[in-house]
């Protein structure tokens, strides 16, 4: 008896420890993206969907943008890299990327499909509210090792729009620009649980 609670005292340490890993390299083999430091954004595609033919042209471009300001603005990883140069530049960057890997850390290249679309109905917000007439938005993130091409990580983010407000001058697709932005703050989060 006096040997089963010695046993008992000692799980909690021997699940720590398990298969002789230390416990602070066992916290950190959850997080997928911990030894990347930089990214590289691929443009954004839209899937073969019949639901994404309202989607609005050149807010996948605008979405792109956005991923690429805020991860910089916010820090997530010490360089980002916008993928959407010209072709003409594409030779120029393949080797500039090549050559300047950073020695600290690897780097990723992200691609991001939109998968789904519903536009949503402006009049279900103005008279009901309650996410009535929502704009929803969702895409799927693919990260890779740049190196390996080796997929590390799937995430999908879905973003939505339930205001009615829309401030003046910002056009009439300003609820694909609010749930595409919910999206990219979603997918900051997801990222930095990761790092």
């Amino acid at each position: 008896m006096f040997r089963n609670k010695k046993i008992i005292a000692w799980l909690p340490l021997l699940i720590a420890f398990g298969a002789g890993l230390p416990i602070a390299a066992q916290t950190n083999s959850g997080k997928l993206l911990a030894e990347y430091e930089s990214i590289i954004v691929k443009e954004v595609a839209l899937e073969k969907n019949p639901k994404l033919t309202k989607f609005p042209a050149g807010h996948d471009t605008d979405f792109q943008k956005k991923i690429v300001a805020d991860l910089q603005r916010k820090k997530v990883f010490t360089r980002v890299i916008d993928g959407t140069r010209q072709a003409g530049e594409q030779d120029q960057i393949a080797a500039s990327l090549t050559a300047d890997i950073p020695a600290s850390g690897k780097r990723l290249i992200l691609s991001t499909t939109i998968i789904d679309f519903h536009p949503g109905n402006k009049a279900l917000r103005y008279a009901i509210g309650w996410g009535m007439g929502a704009t929803r938005v969702k895409a799927r993130f693919v990260f890779r090792d740049a190196a390996t091409d080796q997929e590390i990580w799937v995430h999908t983010q879905q973003g939505k729009f339930l205001g009615f407000i829309t401030l003046h001058g910002t056009g009439k697709d300003y609820p694909v620009t609010e749930a595409s932005g919910d999206i990219v703050d979603g997918l900051i989060r997801a990222i930095n649980k990761n790092r």
